[in-house]
């Protein structure tokens, strides 16, 4: 009775839903007592909507976005759904058309799938396959393999508008975003690529070949097939243990079991007990790395000798000490090492050779120069002469030498240029009468004397001056001055050098300085010793690149210039900085440094008449300088790791040389209009090689023909 009732309510509730789907352009079949069926062609998506809400019992919130579409369902007519399937193919159907079914709390939500992915979904879903294509988020742990390796392998399968996908590094955990039908088969691919690696690590120990030499073989095979075939998955990797002389191998089963066969047949002695190598050095040199060889097979001949003496007398010590001997000779031409020992004692070179040989990082040293200073001075002084009867008699001079020259030095120098005053008798020729009498000036230097006095004068130089041949006579020399002198000196002295190699770097001049002289008898044979000194800028350095990439300098700076010259000699300025410093690669230190203040007063005058408030000054003369000065000295040291880094830092120097060429080349050459200026070529065509003897006679050829072909046509 109950299941009859059951079925009626069923049949009733199928027409009235069946009508409402007819009525909106759907097509809903007759029901099951707990199954149904759905068609829809070409309905609109929120009919479908109300329709699937009807028939799931679901509240459904629809976007306002979500419109103007048709939506086709077709269902095969033989098979029974369940509302549950049918929710799961109403959410495929909206994801075909690029929307979502957020459900949360009993609520559904219809958004487009840009929004979709900040909206609520269920976390760490057991079953995957009841949720359809619904999203969900799935927290994935990753148990043997990185987790941003995989995530970079799987992201291109996540979906590209709403999936999401990235990986925890600290905990190596995935976080999935997606609907559940690809999260179940992203899950299906961790778990068959998360597998731990069956690589193992077994010691392989050696009785007769070098564990290193062993090794560089292998890799050289090992970087050879992998050029060749392109795969870089777990790759074998071997270590060679000096101390033990073995090799630590760790790769799969059947690698392990190709390599150690390998390595057995590598592993054998040698055919006679000594033998000669030719090893030619890359990097290191020869003559320096025979002097470090020759020391440890004296060592190790001593051990042989020792050991030897110690298990018998008599003719198998002899034979012992016989084996041990050894020859290291050096060729500096091709810079190789011809090598004859027993193979143990060759093995101690070959390993000794290659830790030498390696390749050393070269430092670039910037140091930069600064220098910068203020000079100020003010001079006023009032100098007088004066004569009771116009320079006659004597007089009196008041004169000062703290402002250069002095009023006597102008007025000797004037005197000089008068001369004297001589008269000359005319006389008759016939008779030889005096006729009359001529007074004229003679001696005079014509000023020079006075010119080589005004000449070194600087600022302002006034006199005045009032003469009476008969009466008081009187002369004043003003002097005034006020000079201020700024100078701004940047020196950037560089050098390029290798690690723990001294470099010197030196600009400037070599001026001659005289040390000693002798005149001889009766100034005979006189003659001067001359020292040459250098003068310019001198930068002396050794790097040593320490752990961390710190460099440690040891400098010796000097910065030196002409300042002048004396009756005695030359005069020069020297700034000397020598010390020790540790910086760090691309870093900056200031060496040293200098800050002066220098402040010089002079004052001459007249006692009392100098004292005299404000009338003082015209029986007086002043000086005061001010000298400021600032010097710095800093160094920028940069390592230089490979190629790399040494092409960029020479490629911005040439650069930046090229520029000013092409600046001064931009101006022109003044007065040869028709000339140009030589401009550096780009740096990469600096780098290319000229063409070989060959290559160019081919490309004349070539040219020759093309010519002959062009004058046929």
């Amino acid at each position: 009775m109950i299941q009859t009732l059951k079925k009626v309510r069923m049949k009733q509730f199928g027409n009235s839903v069946t009508m409402a789907l007819c009525a909106a352009g759907l097509l809903l079949s007759s029901f099951s007592a707990n199954a149904e069926r759905l068609n829809v062609r070409d309905a609109d998506i929120r009919e479908v909507v109300e329709t699937v809400a009807k028939i799931t019992g679901k509240t459904m919130i629809v976007d306002p976005r979500v419109k103007g579409l048709k939506v086709t369902i077709i269902t095969a007519g033989s098979v029974d759904y369940t509302k549950e399937q049918i929710y799961n193919i109403f959410v495929s159907a909206l994801q075909v058309h690029k929307f979502q079914a957020i459900e949360s709390n009993g609520v559904v939500k219809i958004v487009p799938d840009q929004q979709a992915r900040s909206e609520y979904s269920p976390v760490n879903v057991e079953n995957l396959g009841d949720y359809g294509d619904r999203y969900i988020t799935q927290v994935i742990p990753v148990q043997n393999v990185d987790a941003q390796q995989i995530m970079n392998v799987l992201r291109p399968l996540v979906s590209p508008t709403s999936g999401h996908l990235f990986a925890v590094q600290g905990t190596n955990t995935l976080i999935l975003h997606d609907s559940a039908s690809n999260v179940r088969r992203i899950t299906e691919i961790i778990d068959r690529t998360d597998k731990a690696n069956d690589e193992e690590i077994e010691v392989i120990p050696l009785e007769h070949a070098s564990a290193s030499e062993i090794v560089r073989i292998l890799e050289s095979l090992n970087r050879s097939g992998r050029q060749q075939q392109g795969n870089e998955i777990q790759e074998p990797r071997y270590v060679a243990d000096e101390r033990t002389n073995s090799i630590l191998l760790s790769a799969n089963d059947r690698q392990r079991v190709r390599l150690r066969a390998l390595i057995g047949s590598l592993d054998r002695p040698l055919n006679s007990m000594g033998n000669t190598k030719t090893v030619f050095l890359k990097y290191a040199k020869s003559e320096q790395v025979a002097e470090v060889l020759s020391g440890i097979g004296e060592i190790k001949q001593k051990e042989e000798a020792a050991a030897s003496g110690r298990g018998g007398a008599g003719t198998g010590g002899a034979v012992a000490a016989q084996r041990s001997l050894y020859s290291i000779q050096s060729h500096e031409e091709t810079n190789a090492l011809v090598l004859t020992a027993p193979p143990d004692i060759m093995r101690e070179f070959d390993s000794v050779i290659r830790a030498l040989d390696i390749r050393r990082k070269q430092v670039h040293v910037e140091a930069i120069i600064v220098e910068i200073s203020d000079n100020k001075a003010k001079e006023l002084g009032i100098q007088w002469l004066f004569s009771p009867d116009g320079g006659s008699a004597p007089g009196g001079v008041v004169n000062f030498t703290n402002t250069g020259a002095g009023i006597g030095n102008v007025a000797a120098g004037a005197i000089s240029a008068r001369g004297t005053e001589e008269e000359v008798f005319t006389r008759d020729p016939e008779t030889g009468e005096i006729t009359g009498t001529e007074t004229r000036r003679v001696g005079g230097d014509n000023g020079a004397a006075l010119a080589e006095v005004l000449g070194g004068m600087q600022g302002l130089g006034l006199g005045v001056a009032r003469i009476r041949p008969d009466g008081f006579s009187w002369g004043a020399f003003i002097r005034a001055l006020e000079g201020v002198t700024d100078s701004n000196t940047l020196s950037r002295p560089s050098v390029t050098t290798l690690d723990n190699v001294e470099a010197i770097f030196k600009s400037g001049q070599e001026i001659p300085i005289i040390t000693g002289s002798t005149l001889g008898d009766n100034n005979s044979n006189p003659f001067q010793n001359v020292e040459r000194k250098d003068v310019g800028v001198m930068l002396k350095l050794t790097p040593q690149i320490n752990e961390g990439n710190y460099v440690r300098l040891d400098i010796e700076q000097e910065v030196s210039s002409i300042a002048g010259s004396t009756n005695v000699d030359v005069v020069t300025n020297k700034r000397e900085v020598k010390t020790s410093v540790l910086v760090p690669d691309g870093g900056m230190v200031v060496l040293g440094g200098l800050i002066d203040d220098d402040i010089q007063q002079s004052s001459q005058k007249v006692p009392i008449l100098g004292d005299i408030p404000v009338l003082g000054h015209a029986f007086k003369s002043q000086r005061t300088q001010k000298i400021k000065r600032n010097l710095m000295i800093f160094i920028h040291p940069t390592v230089l790791k490979d190629d790399a880094e040494l092409r960029e830092l020479s490629s911005a120097k040439y650069s930046y040389i090229r520029a000013q060429q092409i600046e001064q080349a931009n101006r022109g050459i003044s007065l040869m209009p028709e000339e140009e200026a030589e401009v550096l070529p780009t740096y990469d065509e600096a780098l290319v090689l000229p063409p070989t003897y060959e290559q160019y006679m081919k490309d004349g050829s070539e040219l020759q023909e093309d010519e002959g072909e062009a004058d046929e046509k």
